[in-house]
């Protein structure tokens, strides 16, 4: 929108003009249009009623009926016939200049409006489990940059619980985990649904299976998570249904750490697919069974509007939330 457009939407009924006449005895107190402002920027600026007339798209006669109109609202003469062109007054002057600071604030108003409308520029504040961080986030933040490359983003990873206490002191727009949600003031949203895989060493004898059984499996040393983590809660809960003793050899806090575990020869473990694809050349991965569901929930605010970019980027992140 053109800043003379932007400035007629803005003053769609009538306004009033303060200028800083008070220093010379006078003061304006009738009602102005924006029109007759607009008329006396453009002579102020071509020099000529005619001129003005061809700027404004309309005729001189209007323009000099403005203008009359104009001086009168103020009860200042703005102008003079020098030469052929309206010169003007000192009163004309110091006139302009507060129109001019006027009209600038306005300008700088359209600039953010429009910005944001892009949504070119800003920033946007993303927090995700490790996990995420290395598997579905940088894919999407890739693709999120091709359209909005001036965005900067400012990626955090933190366990489920602590991205949600972020989200809720608005220090993130959106966060993304594998982990659960409650509601309450959150508003979360499954993105993406996948199952769990497992990870073996290279040269493992059960490379050559095309899906691993969890007896199979449970007769190596696992590599796993904590037990508060949902994925080592349901293998457990399998195992016991299923009558089988595992092997929990090592327990860490991350995902990633359990595949360069197994990479290294450590053992075996089940990890969601995300993290295993950033590890498949160091690492062989194989579908389990019993199928386990991997779950990707994307979460924003409930107490505020999410932003444009936030919007934007959940809809890239939809996108690419039901691929391993």
């Amino acid at each position: 929108m053109h800043a003379n457009a932007f400035c007629r939407s803005f003053y769609a009924q009538t306004i009033y003009l303060t200028a800083p006449m008070r220093a010379i005895g006078s003061a304006m107190s009738r009602a102005l249009t924006f029109q007759q402002v607009e008329a006396f920027q453009a002579v102020m600026q071509r020099g000529t009623t005619t001129s003005a007339a061809v700027l404004l798209n309309t005729t001189q006669p209007s323009v000099s009926r403005r203008i009359a109109q104009f001086e009168h609202s103020t009860g200042l003469k703005l102008f003079d016939l020098h030469r052929g062109r309206l010169r003007p007054t000192s009163e004309g002057l110091m006139l302009y200049r507060s129109i001019e600071q006027h009209f600038s604030g306005l300008k700088k108003i359209e600039s953010v409006a429009a910005a944001l409308r892009s949504s070119g520029t800003g920033i946007l504040r993303i927090g995700c489990t490790p996990t995420l961080g290395v598997g579905l986030v940088p894919a999407a933040i890739a693709r999120f940059r091709k359209r909005y490359p001036t965005v900067h983003i400012d990626l955090h990873t933190h366990a489920t619980p602590q991205l949600v206490e972020y989200l809720r002191q608005d220090l993130f727009d959106l966060v993304l985990t594998t982990g659960k949600l409650d509601g309450g003031d959150l508003e979360p949203r499954v993105i993406g649904r996948t199952r769990a895989v497992c990870v073996l060493p290279p040269g493992h004898p059960l490379r050559t299976a095309r899906r691993v059984d969890l007896r199979s499996l449970a007769k190596y040393p696992l590599v796993s998570l904590l037990d508060t983590n949902d994925l080592v809660a349901m293998v457990k809960a399998l195992m016991r249904k299923n009558g089988i003793d595992g092997i929990f050899a090592i327990e860490t806090t991350s995902s990633i750490t359990v595949c360069a575990l197994v990479a290294a020869g450590s053992g075996v473990g089940i990890v969601n697919p995300y993290v295993a694809s950033t590890y498949s050349d160091r690492l062989v991965v194989r579908d389990f069974e019993p199928a386990i569901e991997v779950a990707v929930t994307l979460a924003m605010p409930t107490h505020a509007a999410s932003s444009a970019l936030a919007q934007h980027f959940a809809a890239v992140v939809t996108e690419h939330g039901g691929a391993a």
